[in-house]
């Protein structure tokens, strides 16, 4: 390709235009796609806004079986009250979110119009119905090719066959204002009802959702009693005030006014607890941290997604701001837990005392490590040394050593030099480290909570000379009552003893019933062993699964075998069983880190702080999985995303500020975009027409592709992939065309002339456009209707799903090819 010397460019409205050279061309070639990246991060923050907004909802009073509201006297009481969305899906779809995907294309055309005088041009135009045509045959067909053999069906094909219909008038109305209507001119009256047409495929597709012509429609007290019946026949239970207000902060917001808007929260309260208290039994050894993050992913995970959840996770994977490894924790947290789905029983590891004394005339120590629950194992274990106050070379000789348990063994015992044991002081401690380090393919092996011995000589100054006690060392202990056993230490004092020391023990009701909620123990014995100086009794807890306040039981020391040993004042345990089934409300620490991992889970950011964070964090912050690809991603994207992060987060009133300067940010970027497509299509030759439904077309859909996909292969339904295409498209001209119409032709109107529109090669593009869309949604009918296309709009058979999805982008290259065609063909004329 040649470049004249004497060719100029236009200048565009924000970017000037430089010496016409093939380095200039590439120059803005690079800065066009760069700023295509800018728009999807500034739509990313944009869209956040959206579904904070989208999401919300309102308290609404429950209705009686008659249709009547509660009595006044009970209009307090919140369970009375329950939570609906402000926004209707199926408008919410066609309103905020579809501006959202297709604010760019919109912004472009209105900025083109008002940029060129009140003109029309052809790069706003032709960006609209070229973007309509990739997404509604190309991203169709990848999402197509994307499921596998089985199939998925659009879920509410009502209201598509609504968008769809409108999506392909859409084009026919703007073929008739242009070509037989008024040819070339657009009227005031013409430009109004293009808006109109789209209030009344908001209006119509609202109807066809709600189904609002059935008479007998069900109150709502009884959908929601539906909905959050989760599939089963099981009446759901009342709510207590504490699990009600719980589930307000699921919200994040305040909702101790009755008519305050918050965030929905799906699935049920009712779900959600039963969701804990599955956790909580299932993995007991889980920390309160990951308990809340599990429980925080499961919420997340049965949400119901929308296409803007989609498209914002393939922004933020575009520009490496989208963690993925999220899957991969949840499955590690599941996995160090020591519950196995079989039901089988566990082998736990650990040392038979929490603590071994050691006296001044001891030359070695010995530690017992035992084994409990399933004795058919094998595996290996491991232990070492660790400095304490009393250190190695000095106080004892460092040991490490490997130990196997064969199936069936109990114990070992393992012996640990001391030196120099006369010149220890009271208190020198060191440690004993245990770890699992070999273990048959199907074991489950875990360390019990004494994986770590101390060795001590312990300070009993305070002791009465020959005087020797047997006693807790804490009084009182909680427990989780899915926690398995609860465990209390004990420890003996004073004296020298060498030989085993047998305890007599057993355990007494409080508010906890023996054989209902714990194991009773009527004769109780545990053995000190030689330098074992602090041990544990364990007793078992049952699991009623019951909703239960906290209950308690006591342990209590009776006798000793030893006349020269005494039970002293710390006879009794007093042992808390805390409810799992009230976990929400008794472990304060799992409901607050619910509530951030929530946070987190939500893609808007709550402060300016967060914001920045995420900015210039690579995979959001999770830098330990992420990939070198990952890291040059954000760093092309750093500028983007550090300039957007100032804008307001979409928590402050309820999204609105972040919904408005969002949308300038975006219409600034894009006026760049109008400015540099047009200057790099006067560099290398191309009209506006053609640069539009080309490069920029493809740059604004990206984001929309990848989201689809993702939709495709995560979505049980084809709603989120390719339901939602012909509804965009459809908002893409009535408010993509209709807008910048309504704008120029009042303009033109007031100075009494005709807003003029030359229909040759956008009535041409929207021609073809027409012809492709009823063949492509013909195609798309049959593979729903029959059986050879596995009856549904995604995936199937390999043949028939290779077939369509050729098909599919074969219309999109004879639509891009013809209208290049026909805008040359003219120009060579």
């Amino acid at each position: 390709m040649s470049y004249a010397t004497n060719l100029t460019c236009k200048h565009g409205i924000l970017i000037p235009a430089l010496e016409v050279t093939p380095r200039n061309a590439i120059l803005y070639l690079a800065a066009l796609f760069y700023c295509f990246l800018g728009i999807a991060i500034a739509a990313d923050i944009f869209m956040c806004s959206i579904e904070q907004i989208t999401s919300a909802t309102r308290k609404v009073k429950r209705k009686n079986k008659s249709g009547r509201l509660v009595a006044k006297e009970d209009e307090e009481n919140e369970e009375h009250y329950d939570y609906v969305r402000v926004w209707n899906p199926t408008v919410a779809n066609l309103t905020l979110m579809a501006l959202g995907s297709s604010a760019p294309e919109i912004l472009l055309s209105i900025i083109e119009i008002v940029g060129n005088g009140f003109k029309a041009g052809d790069l706003g135009p032709g960006t609209i119905v070229g973007s309509a045509a990739f997404n509604l045959f190309c991203i169709s067909a990848i999402c197509v090719l994307s499921v596998g053999t089985q199939t998925k069906r659009i879920e509410l094909y009502r209201v598509f066959v609504v968008t769809a219909f409108f999506g392909t008038f859409a084009y026919i109305w703007v073929y008739l204002v242009l070509i037989v209507i008024s040819p070339n001119i657009v009227d005031v009256w013409e430009a109004v009802l293009t808006l109109i047409f789209f209030v009344i495929l908001v209006v119509i597709s609202y109807a066809v959702d709600a189904q609002v012509w059935k008479k007998n429609r069900p109150d709502l007290q009884e959908e929601l009693e539906l909905a959050q019946r989760d599939g089963t026949d099981e009446k759901p239970e009342k709510l207590s005030d504490e699990i009600r207000k719980w589930a307000s902060t699921l919200s994040l917001e305040n909702t101790e006014n009755p008519n305050a808007t918050v965030i929905d929260s799906t699935p049920s309260v009712d779900t959600v607890r039963q969701w804990t208290k599955t956790i909580s039994h299932t993995y007991p050894a889980l920390s309160e941290e990951d308990q809340a993050k599990l429980l925080a992913h499961r919420v997340s995970m049965t949400m119901s997604h929308d296409r803007l959840y989609y498209r914002i996770r393939a922004i933020r994977q575009l520009s490496s701001s989208w963690r993925k490894s999220e899957e991969e924790d949840v499955q590690k947290i599941e996995n160090q837990d020591s519950t196995d789905a079989s039901g089988r029983r566990k082998t736990f590891v650990e040392f038979s005392a929490r603590v071994y004394r050691v006296d001044p005339t001891d030359e070695n120590v010995s530690l017992k490590i035992v084994r409990k629950g399933n004795m058919n194992t094998k595996f290996t274990v491991s232990y070492a040394t660790v400095n304490g106050l009393a250190k190695k070379d000095l106080n004892f000789l460092f040991k490490s050593e490997t130990l196997q348990f064969n199936p069936g063994e109990l114990h070992k015992t393992i012996n640990i030099k001391l030196k120099n044991a006369t010149n220890w002081r009271a208190n020198d401690v060191f440690y004993v480290h245990l770890k699992i380090q070999e273990e048959d393919e199907d074991a489950k092996i875990r360390l019990g909570s004494c994986n770590v011995a101390r060795v001590k000589m312990p300070d009993e100054s305070g002791m009465m000379l020959g005087g020797s006690v047997v006693e807790f060392v804490r009084p009182n202990y909680v427990v989780k009552e899915n926690a398995g056993n609860a465990r209390a230490y004990l420890t003996r004092r004073g004296g020298k003893l060498k030989d085993s020391l047998k305890v007599h023990y057993e355990t007494e009701d409080v508010t906890a019933k023996q054989g209902e909620d714990y194991i009773g123990i009527k004769e109780g014995t545990i053995v000190f062993e030689s330098q074992e100086y602090e041990k544990y009794i364990d007793v078992e807890i049952i699991d009623d699964k019951m909703d239960e306040k906290d209950e308690a039981f006591i342990i209590e020391l009776t006798k000793v075998d030893e006349p020269d040993v005494s039970v002293g004042q710390k006879k009794k345990a007093f042992i808390t069983i805390i409810s799992d089934d009230n976990v929400l409300k008794n472990i304060t620490n799992v409901h607050k880190l619910m509530s951030h991992y929530m946070r987190q889970l939500r893609p808007g950011k709550a402060t300016w702080k967060e914001q920045i964070l995420n900015a210039v964090s690579v995979n959001a912050g999770d830098l330990a999985n992420a990939t070198v690809f990952d890291c040059i991603i954000h760093a092309l994207a750093f500028p983007w995303k550090f300039v957007f992060a100032f804008l307001p987060p979409p928590t402050i009133l309820y999204g609105y500020p972040c919904f408005v300067v969002a949308l300038l940010a975006i219409g600034f970027v894009t006026a760049v975009v109008g400015d540099v497509a047009s200057i790099f299509g006067c560099m290398v030759g191309l009209k506006d027409a053609v640069t539009a439904i080309t490069l920029v077309a493809l740059g604004t859909s990206l984001p929309d592709t990848f989201a689809s996909k993702i939709a495709a292969e995560s979505d049980e339904t084809a709603d989120n992939a390719v339901g939602n295409v012909t509804g965009s498209n459809s908002v893409n001209v009535f408010l993509g065309l209709g807008l910048p119409w309504v704008i120029a032709s009042l303009y033109w109107a007031s100075k009494g002339e005709s807003f003029r529109v030359d229909a040759g090669d956008l009535g041409f593009s929207v021609s073809i456009f027409m012809i492709c869309s009823v063949l492509f949604l013909s195609v798309l009918v049959l593979r729903r209707k029959l059986a050879l296309f596995g009856n549904g709009e995604l995936g199937g058979p390999f043949g028939p799903k290779l077939l369509s999805g050729l098909f599919f982008v074969g219309l999109w290259f004879a639509y891009v090819g013809l209208s290049i065609w026909n805008m040359y063909r003219k120009k060579s004329d």
